[in-house]
């Protein structure tokens, strides 16, 4: 083991040193290329800087050595440009298309431009002055100053990464190798005690909790051979006892089996059964539910009101005595309370139980398991297990299949129920959206139909027109200077005029089977199906005069002195592309008309699908 944990470390160690030396490597070459990058932008910013403020100390004499076409002094102030550090070249270019070079030798106008200076002189471009800089001296120099700095973080690297795994090497390999050479002392053959020394496990880090750990399991691993050797003595002296057991529970989960597979089928029969047919489903099921329960009789009781019905009993033909729970105070406060079986036996009543007592012996019930019918409220039924001549021979699954049985009982009821109530609540729905709907299309206060009825009744009548290849007629009916009758009588007053004008003119509408509507204010309209010029003619005078018939008194009315109508109307024989609104809107073209024509009047006319204007 030690051999092996040597090897281990060595491979441990080689790797630390290999990731220590990489990772302070990589952070040396990273510190030089930054170191480099600084100084390679410091070197070209102060060139650029110098550079800029000799060529505006340059530009004036340049300017006019170039006016004045003197090239010795031009090519000296170039040249001066030129001999800067890190300027490879200084090239101008005259307006007449004249060329100079600081040096002709390195002619480039690629590398190392750095700037443009056009040269003017008194508003006039008289030529333009190019830089270049040498990027590569630039670059050499920046590396040259970078290579002490470069020195030092390799050495700061390399001192870094020899510390570091001087201290790892303290503080870690040399204590795991103490605590393997512990570890290989373990014998798990032998019951022995033994212990990792102190200087291991006093450690508060990682190295200590792991020590500790192996400590403890040890001593767990001690304990479960202890254990183990004291459980196979043990399993020694109950193997007969087990067999019985796995007997037991092997009758005890087929019995459960039985019962989960009789749930099953029940809820499946309940599922795609109608609800006319439940006790049939339930009935169905109780003969095998007896035979697991080891009951003579199950009964299924409900509550109504104060009577006890049977919904379903097994045998079918057992007798179904009248119950009455009136002096059954016992029986009433286990319904009040009950959250489990109750076992009731003749040769075991209590006391207060006398009544409970005699009903059981006067129907030959010797013993009985039962479980309420509950909303979780109140409870509506009783499911019962009872036999003749013997105690039942109960245990809990027997109380959780009962259990079962009479939640889904429960729950069956209870979706009945809801069922019958959401019936009835539906129909309370439909009558109150009945209500509703009649309410939100009729005008308050003339009982009329409102707008949008009138328009969905009038786009109906459209389609029916068309497929009969009949005529329609729509009419607008405005009160005349109504307006002027709310400002002399008052509002209320004038609402009981509207009212009045349109029961009067709703009786002639009826007479025409014709849908009336208040479209508002004071304004209403009339749709009448099947009819002709001639007849609609007709109608609009019965419905000026019944409105003039009403007599009602009218100071502001300056044509009658009475309430009187003004009334458009059209009659068309419309197509698949007449609309609704066109219609409407040419009725109340031809009402305008009426209107300023002096009211009290009707104006009628014939309607083209093609009339873009009323003639």
């Amino acid at each position: 083991m030690p051999k092996t944990f040597l090897n281990t470390r060595q491979s441990i160690q080689a790797k630390l040193s290999a990731l220590v030396l990489g990772l302070s490597l990589t952070f040396a070459v990273v510190s030089i290329c930054l170191q480099l990058h600084i100084n390679y932008t410091n070197t070209y910013s102060l060139t650029v800087s110098l550079l800029e403020k000799r060529a505006d100390s340059s530009l004036s004499t340049i300017r006019y050595s170039l006016k004045k076409e003197d090239t010795s002094l031009l090519l000296h102030q170039l040249q001066s440009l030129a001999d800067m550090p890190f300027v490879k070249n200084v090239h101008l270019t005259s307006i007449d298309g004249e060329q100079y070079w600081a040096d002709n030798i390195t002619r480039s106008r690629k590398d190392g431009r750095y700037k443009k200076y056009p040269l003017v002189t008194q508003g006039e471009s008289i030529g333009q002055l190019d830089i270049y800089l040498n990027l590569e001296e630039i670059e050499n120099s920046a590396l040259r100053d970078a290579i002490p700095a470069a020195l030092v973080y390799l050495v700061e690297a390399l001192l870094v990464a020899m510390l570091l795994l001087m201290i790892i090497g303290k503080t870690c390999i040399t204590r795991v190798k103490s605590l393997v050479e512990n570890i290989d002392k373990i014998d798990l053959n032998k019951v022995n005690k033994f212990a990792i020394p102190h200087s291991l496990t006093h450690h508060q880090d990682e190295l200590g909790q792991v020590a500790r750990s192996v400590q403890e399991l040890y001593m767990r691993i001690r304990a479960d051979s202890i254990e183990k050797r004291l459980k196979e003595r043990t399993l020694k002296q109950h193997k007969s006892l087990l067999v019985e057991e796995v007997t037991a529970r092997t009758q005890a989960i087929e019995w459960q089996n039985l019962a989960n597979k009789l749930l099953a089928d029940l809820s499946l029969r309940l599922l795609k059964g109608h609800k006319t047919n439940v006790e049939h489903d339930v009935r169905c099921c109780m003969p095998q539910m007896a035979e697991l329960l080891g009951s003579d009789h199950i009964f299924w009781l409900s509550f109504d009101h104060d009577n006890i019905l049977y919904r379903a009993s097994y045998p079918e033909s057992s007798e179904q005595p009248p119950i009455d729970f009136s002096d059954m105070f016992k029986v009433k406060r286990w319904l009040m309370a009950a959250q489990n079986v109750a076992l009731v036996d003749v040769d075991n009543f209590e006391e207060d139980a006398l009544a409970e007592h005699d009903f059981l012996k006067d129907v030959g019930i010797h013993s009985l398991a039962m479980f309420p019918l509950t909303d979780g409220r109140k409870s509506f039924g009783i499911l019962a297990a009872t036999n003749n001549h013997r105690s039942l021979a109960w245990n809990e699954n027997k109380s959780l299949l009962l259990t079962r049985f009479a939640t889904m009982l429960s729950e069956l009821t209870i979706r009945e129920r809801d069922h019958y109530a959401m019936a009835e609540l539906q129909e309370e729905l439909i009558m109150a959206n009945e209500r509703l709907r009649v309410e939100a299309e009729t005008d308050d206060l003339t009982h009329l139909l409102n707008r949008r009825p009138f328009s969905r009744q009038l786009s109906a009548a459209l389609y029916d027109t068309v497929d009969d290849q009949s005529m329609l007629s729509v009419m607008m009916i405005d009160i005349d200077h109504f307006k002027a009758y709310n400002d002399i009588y008052g509002h209320l007053q004038g609402d009981k005029v509207l009212s009045r004008v349109a029961q009067a003119m709703s009786g002639i509408a009826k007479q025409w089977d014709a849908p009336l509507a208040r479209f508002g204010g004071e304004e209403f309209s009339l749709m009448l199906p099947n009819s002709d010029l001639e007849k609609t003619q007709k109608v609009a005078w019965q419905l000026c005069q019944a409105v003039r018939d009403l007599c009602v008194s009218h100071q502001g009315s300056t044509s009658s002195g009475i309430i009187t109508i003004s009334i458009g109307g059209i009659t068309c024989e419309p197509t698949a592309d007449t609309q609704p609104n066109q219609l409407l809107e040419a009725a109340d073209q031809c009402l305008y008309k009426a209107k300023h024509g002096g009211r009290n009047r009707a104006i009628l006319r014939p309607y083209l699908p093609l009339d873009k204007e009323p003639q």
